[in-house]
């Protein structure tokens, strides 16, 4: 069975995202609460399901934003007629290289509103962007996975599980590597200031941790903040 079972070139996130939209409210449980400077200003955040994790939406409530979650194949026209304050890509399993779908869809929203892509939804933005994604000989998995933040210097300790990257050489002028994995050099995160997105490799909602990362998500709210000082 092992033999016969390939994940290349395999859509497997239409298996396990959802089949409607629907409102996520829940935020993170006060035992698991590490992050107390979460209150700000409330967003309207559309979250495409890959096969999203809970602890993303959960950390999304926390930081007060208003959760809109919606099916990958959830057309981008039907999300921007909803006008978010932002969008989140989320993780998801398999190849980006096999939701060619999912890809059209980051590209006719990059570049509307502010974005955040999370493991698959950091390859798809790659892929969007005119970047390729290849698949690793082993893949990240587990905890403890060291990533250098190049932005603040930081070193972060990371909970990682994917199989594919983006070949930062593939990528065209304008799109930044942000975050490099420490273990083999590989690009584990994306900004492009002038499109207004920022992604990360690796899952930055991570619990019971580490929570190194976390602060990604106060960074996605600096970025809708921004947006809406320009409106």
């Amino acid at each position: 069975m092992s033999r016969t079972w390939d994940i290349v070139g395999v859509d497997l996130i239409s298996g396990v995202s959802c089949k409607v939209p629907y409102v996520w409210v829940d935020k993170t449980d006060s035992e698991w609460q590490f992050n107390s400077e979460t209150k700000g200003e409330t967003f309207h955040v559309i979250a495409y399901d890959f096969g999203i994790k809970h602890n993303i939406l959960r950390r999304l409530a926390s930081y007060g934003c208003k959760i809109t979650v919606v099916p990958s194949t959830w057309p981008a026209s039907e999300t921007l007629k909803m006008k978010p304050d932002g969008v989140i890509f989320s993780n998801g399993p398999g190849d980006p290289s096999a939701v060619p779908y999912a890809v059209e869809t980051v590209k006719e929203i990059i570049g509307k509103v502010p974005v955040f892509g999370i493991c698959m939804g950091h390859q798809l933005l790659g892929q969007a962007l005119g970047g390729s994604t290849y698949k690793m000989k082993f893949g990240h998995h587990g905890g403890n996975h060291p990533v250098r933040n190049l932005q603040s210097g930081r070193v972060e300790i990371s909970a990682q599980n994917h199989n594919y990257a983006v070949d930062p050489a593939s990528l065209p002028k304008g799109v930044q590597v942000t975050h490099v994995n420490l273990n083999d050099g590989s690009c584990a995160g994306l900004a492009f200031p002038e499109r207004k997105l920022m992604s990360l490799q690796y899952h930055p909602e991570a619990s019971p941790g580490p929570h190194d990362s976390d602060l990604a998500f106060g960074e996605f709210m600096q970025l809708m903040t921004q947006e809406k000082e320009k409106a």
